[in-house]
């Protein structure tokens, strides 16, 4: 192949990368829209996006080795198709079940997809060449994770939600024709032509229960009986897997590859970053539309600040692993994102723009860090094997996005009953202190705060007061001396004058408690994101393997 046929199958390769990393976010802005035209609530909304991560974080591992075995470019091919077809039918569905069903084939499809890129690229560049295509996939990847809400809201805001969809068919053909012409047939030709059935029914119903009781565990209660069914059954599922896989002859994952210490510590470091990194991605959007009052496009394309500062410095740590060693990029990655968090524990409303630019910039570096790392998790992986490496990278990727989503939902709902309770209590002292409030008064907008579902202090608006002081006055004037009635009228303008006084501390209480729950979120998943520190040392290459490496080759 001359270099112009590389670089065309390199396209249809990095298409179908972006878009299925793609997919996975950009549906996110549009729910709204969806729940509006579809006629359902959020909860039955949800299921569009989690209809598609099930399959996708579920399936990865065994399409991996079904194109090990019948040919990775055959399965490419395939994916491709089950994947445009699947977005050309959500794009037309006119129902929500309808919507489901095409997502969770787009999900398939995207599995098919995600783990053949590297692979299918390394056959055609070499190990020669693998430096700089790892750099550009990995560039490709945290560019697709971090711009899904940037195009997702621009297409909304334009087009409505079905773009989200039909924008995938123009690529999706673009990268069938390419990869139908240029991209060259592989196997992993060390393994038997044997599907492993038992092993990929385990692995499919554990990974696809694990999936989902990450994804819904919040909406049904952790404790409900369906998630710690589905808890007990997957763990079970999983450790028979890993069992009966140890004993048999042609196992789907080959253990073997996580005795090499870069591919392991690679994917560990990877898996670490999109930990840290998904948070900001589902919780900013809620901070950014509901807290600020900011647009879905403008929201959006604060969001972009990331996937920018990820596009731009992806070859500066290229070249800094390549200068000093992959540990240095592992170490910096592995900071910068967990900096990028801790930075919102000092969030306050004085302050917001200010530390939302500063973590978005830190933490694009931090996934911008991730590029290099597709290199090491591979060069010392051989040719027949890293479809295998590719498969177990992009699941273990996915379930840690799926992982680090359910746990920030988790920890945001907890607190945000704890800032609700912190809320009420607070106004009503505010209250019960007031000297020109009569007490009467304080009783109904108290027994109002306590019934109250959310600290949105709604029953402070000045519609609401100014209704209500009026109605209060009219029965008292009828019932006083006309002399006195002027007195009544300035004594009920001050109370007025004093709820609105409360109301608007009522406010900055209210924005205190809220920003307290992103604060807290992000410093659990910073301290978490920190322990990917200690597998940074471990990111090196053993000095013998390069001649060994070849002689594989």
């Amino acid at each position: 192949m001359n270099n112009k046929e590389k670089v065309l199958a390199f396209i249809s390769f990095s298409i179908a990368c972006f878009l299925t990393v793609l997919d996975g976010t950009i549906v996110n802005v549009s729910l709204p829209s969806m729940a509006k035209y579809f006629g359902t609530d959020v909860i039955g909304i949800s299921w569009v996006s989690t209809a598609y991560l099930i399959p996708f974080s579920a399936l990865i591992l065994n399409f991996s080795k079904i194109a090990d075995i019948y040919g990775r470019k055959k399965l490419f091919i395939i994916g491709l198709i089950v994947f445009g077809i699947a977005s050309i039918c959500c794009g037309v569905s006119i129902s929500l079940p309808m919507m489901i069903i095409c997502r969770i084939l787009q999900g398939i499809g995207a599995a098919i997809l995600t783990p053949l890129a590297i692979p299918l690229a390394i056959e055609i560049y070499g190990f020669e060449g693998m430096a700089k295509l790892s750099i550009v996939l990995g560039m490709i990847i945290s560019l697709a994770a971090a711009s899904g809400p940037v195009i997702g809201g621009i297409l909304n805001e334009v087009f409505g939600f079905r773009a989200i969809f039909y924008v995938n068919i123009p690529f999706i053909l673009i990268a069938l024709i390419l990869g139908i012409k240029y991209a060259r047939e592989c196997y992993d030709k060390t393994i038997e032509k044997k599907i492993d059935v038992i092993g990929s029914f385990i692995l499919t119903y554990g990974l696809c229960a694990l999936t989902f009781l990450l994804i819904k565990g919040n909406d049904y209660g952790w404790s409900s009986n369906i998630i710690m069914l589905l808890i007990i059954t997957s763990l079970i599922s999983i450790v028979i897997f890993l069992v009966y896989e140890s004993k048999i002859k042609n196992p789907m994952i080959d253990f073997k590859l996580f005795k090499t210490r870069s591919f392991t510590s690679s994917i560990i470091l990877i898996s670490v970053i999109f930990f840290a990194f998904m948070p900001i991605a589902y919780l900013m959007n809620f901070y950014l539309e509901n807290q600020l009052g900011y647009t879905v496009l403008k929201s959006g394309l604060i969001l972009g600040i990331i996937s920018a500062v990820a596009f731009v410095m992806s070859p500066m740590f290229g070249l800094i692993s390549k200068k000093t060693s992959i540990r240095v990029t592992s170490f910096l990655g592995i900071i910068f994102v967990a900096l990028g968090d801790f930075i919102f524990f000092f969030l306050n409303s004085g302050n917001s723009m200010q530390i939302i630019y500063s973590s978005f910039v830190i933490v694009g570096l931090g996934v911008g860090a991730t590029a290099p790392l597709y290199q090491s998790a591979f060069e010392e992986i051989s040719l027949d094997k890293n479809g295998n490496a590719s498969g177990i990278l992009n699941s273990l990727r996915q379930l840690t996005a799926c992982i680090a989503i359910a746990l920030t939902a988790t920890l945001s709902n907890h607190y945000t009953t704890v800032a609700i309770d912190n809320t009420k209590i607070q106004i009503i002292n505010k209250v019960n202190d007031n000297k020109v409030l009569q007490q009467q008064l304080k009783d109904i907008i108290i027994s109002d705060i306590k019934t109250s579902k959310n600290n949105s202090g709604s029953g402070f608006s000045k519609e609401i007061v100014h209704s209500l002081m009026q109605k209060k006055e009219k029965i008292v004037l009828a019932t006083v001396p006309v002399n006195e009635k002027t007195a009544v009228t300035r004594k009920f303008a001050l109370q007025e004058k004093e709820i609105y006084n409360i109301a608007h501390e009522s406010t900055i209480i209210k924005n205190t408690e809220s920003n307290k729950v992103y604060s807290k979120c992000f410093l659990i998943i910073g301290i978490i994101s920190s322990f990917g520190l200690l597998a940074a040392p471990f990111n090196t290459k053993k000095k013998n393997d390069k001649t060994d490496l070849k002689v594989v080759i």
